[in-house]
């Protein structure tokens, strides 16, 4: 167990730096501790006579405490104008600490220290729309002890040609701390530089029963690292999942954004509370690509064959539906995602027709005005298939699913032809769907649609310990204004087993040219290793433990070596 907490790490550790192989660039980078450097910030005072300082010791500084008193302050200090248009994964770092030591917590819970970035500077604070850089760490375990704010993610909302940071400080007329920061530096990644601009993979997952401690695999800690690792491995910009429990003893969706990594990751589920083995579906997504915007149910919708629609869906296991903004560029697409956990029990007459009622009465909702012009994503665990059905006690032979397949015009159906890799009761069609919008259509990529089958190389005993169900990906790509257009393509990855590593790396030659040449890189992109390929193997035995890039001719991938 401890070698395998060690390996979820380790996969942590890459998630929170994504696309590290890609070029980064620094756009902000001033110590404050010159005069000159201070200077690119302005000072504003909107309370109190004190204000930001400049020190060549310490850096900007700003302290309410004067003449042997504390005085109420709010003052700010902002940077000058950046342009942050058309750049991905823009983080914010600098050294911070605080003082005295009678007053080093003073104002910590009250939010008297925050930092916040915005597009549109007005020329006053007060008239500004400011976004809150969550994630701030505010610890500093002695006064004066400069401690790293941590990495703090500038969302796209607050991303154009003029874009500038800020630090707030306050202080009351009882109590007040000094605030001290240095070494402020702000990096991203120019969308020129990133194949992947406007391309969003988004992944559907049966977790099976996560969180639940009555039911699904008994060890609850290893199955949400596992499902944590699962993620990070395929690296997608959303996943959508389902037996989902959020029990205040069991926060599943805290627990996998906090194994995740808080700075990068999200997830929200409807109810936000549910018992300790409900099933419910939620959603995991990358901060830095999706906006969330609203969740609900869609808890009312009419009766259909001969049942209410309460108990066509499994007894109010009602659709999800998650509102969010994919953000490309400096452009937000809205996006409905439609989240399914249908009727179980294959083999039941009763189950099928409670499947086909639900499926009546949702395709009803959205076709209704609300949603008919909507970006809309139909996706969960269907417990059936889209062409055919998983039934048999019945004399059915069509898809519950069938109408939306029909309606060519208005849906796309585009998992109905994949048929499940796991073949351990023969061949037959997936059950985990996906079916988009004719809105969206044309930003489906063509053939994407595939089962995550490596995470089983990759996760010991992976039905057992993890789920009974594999995830499905499908892949989207949207313009980017003012770029090129990116022609996404699966063969710019390399896929590489078994991963972790112990001894010998093996990878997929298909598509590569002859004599191509092996690059093993750091994710520092120092280079470790590099030879000529004439077999699909690289030993990387003499490699410490951690994480690296294979490089192969034009494609790679990310391994661990254990």
């Amino acid at each position: 167990m401890q070698n395998y907490f060690r390996l979820l790490i380790l996969l942590v550790l890459s998630g929170l730096a994504p696309n590290l192989s890609s070029a980064q660039t620094t756009i902000l980078d001033q110590t404050l501790l010159t005069a000159q450097s201070f200077n690119t910030f302005s000072a504003f005072s909107v309370t109190g006579s004190q204000n930001w300082s400049h020190s060549t010791i310490y850096g900007a500084m700003c302290n309410g405490y004067a003449g042997g008193q504390s005085f109420e302050n709010e003052d700010w200090l902002i940077s000058s104008a950046m342009n942050l248009y058309q750049t991905d994964n823009v983080k914010l770092t600098f050294n911070h600490t605080r003082g005295n030591a009678g007053v080093l917590n003073v104002g910590v819970a009250e939010g008297w220290y925050k930092v916040f970035a915005t597009a549109n500077y007005t020329g006053d604070p007060a008239t500004t729309t400011w976004i809150e850089l969550t994630g701030l760490n505010q610890t500093v375990p002695t006064a004066w002890q400069y401690v790293s704010s941590g990495q703090l993610v500038i969302p796209d909302a607050a991303k154009s040609e003029n874009s500038r940071i800020a630090f707030r400080y306050k202080s009351s007329a009882t109590q007040s701390a000094t605030w001290e920061i240095k070494n402020v530096k702000v990096v991203g990644q120019p969308q020129a530089t990133n194949p992947n601009a406007g391309v969003f993979k988004i992944t559907n997952w049966n977790t099976e029963w996560l969180g639940c401690t009555s039911f699904g695999p008994t060890n609850e800690s290893q199955q949400i690292a596992n499902v944590a690792a699962a993620m990070l491995s395929m690296n997608s910009d959303i996943y959508c999942i389902q037996e989902v429990s959020n029990s205040a003893a069991n926060p599943s969706i805290a627990t996998l954004v906090s194994l995740l990594g808080s700075d990068e990751w999200e997830g929200k589920i409807v109810p936000t509370t549910t018992g300790d083995c409900d099933q419910r579906q939620g959603i995991i997504y990358k901060k830095s690509k999706v906006q969330f915007v609203s969740a609900t149910q869609l808890s009312s919708g009419s009766p259909s064959q001969g049942n209410s629609y309460n108990y066509n869906w499994s007894g109010g296991r009602y659709p999800a539906l998650y509102t969010v903004n994919l953000i490309s560029g400096t452009t937000l697409v809205p996006v409905s995602i439609v989240n399914i956990h249908a009727k179980a029990e294959d083999g039941n007459a009763t189950s099928y027709t409670r499947r086909l009622g639900a499926s009546q009465a949702l395709k009803m909702i959205l076709d209704g005005t609300s949603y008919n012009s909507k970006n809309l994503i139909l996706i969960g665990d269907f417990n059936d298939y889209l062409i055919g059905t998983t039934s048999d006690a019945c004399a059915c032979t069509l898809s519950p699913y069938k109408n939306f397949v029909d309606d060519e015009v208005n849906y796309n159906s585009i998992t109905k032809n994949m048929v499940d890799v796991n073949q351990t009761w023969g061949a037959h069609p997936i059950i985990e769907n996906i079916i988009i919008s004719n809105e969206l259509s044309a930003n489906y990529v063509s053939s994407s649609t595939a089962q995550e089958a490596a995470i089983v190389q990759n996760i010991s005993n992976y039905y057992n310990t993890t789920s009974n169900h594999l995830p499905v990906s499908a892949t989207f790509q949207f313009s980017v204004l003012g770029t090129p257009e990116y022609t996404y393509t699966q063969k710019s990855l390399l896929s590489i087993y078994p991963n972790p590593v112990k001894e010998e790396l093996k990878f997929d030659t298909a598509g590569l040219e002859d004599n191509a040449i092996a690059q093993i890189l750091d994710l520092t992109g120092r280079q470790m290793s590099c030879r000529q390929i004439d077999v699909n193997t690289v030993s990387v035995t003499s490699l410490p433990a951690g994480i690296y890039i294979l490089k192969v001719g034009n494609r790679s991938g990310k391994f661990v070596k254990e």
